[in-house]
């Protein structure tokens, strides 16, 4: 014959349950954080000449895809829509 086991006190139980599921939120939370680099990030300038486009400073400056760059400069250089001029300095990823 098995033992049943019996809860004497449910809300304390759920307390229990409620208080260790929010510390290992918590505890989750905290090694992802770290776990985010910090490292300062390193540009280069680029002063844009007559006639550039972002694509072509992207594609002639920068690796990997040429959309996410692109993307990253007008960030970087709070480029809203995408507009360069000539003599403007930009900073690159």
């Amino acid at each position: 014959m098995r033992k049943r086991y019996r809860l004497a006190n449910k809300r304390r139980f759920f307390l229990f349950l409620a208080s260790a599921f929010i510390f290992l939120s918590l505890i989750s939370m905290i090694i992802s954080a770290a776990a985010v680099s910090y490292e300062p990030q390193e540009y280069r300038t680029v002063k844009v000449q007559k006639g550039d486009t972002l694509w072509e400073i992207a594609s002639r400056y920068c690796t990997g895809d040429i959309r996410e760059n692109i993307f990253k400069i007008r960030q970087i250089n709070q480029i809203p829509h995408g507009i360069i001029h000539e003599g403007q300095v930009l900073l690159l990823p």
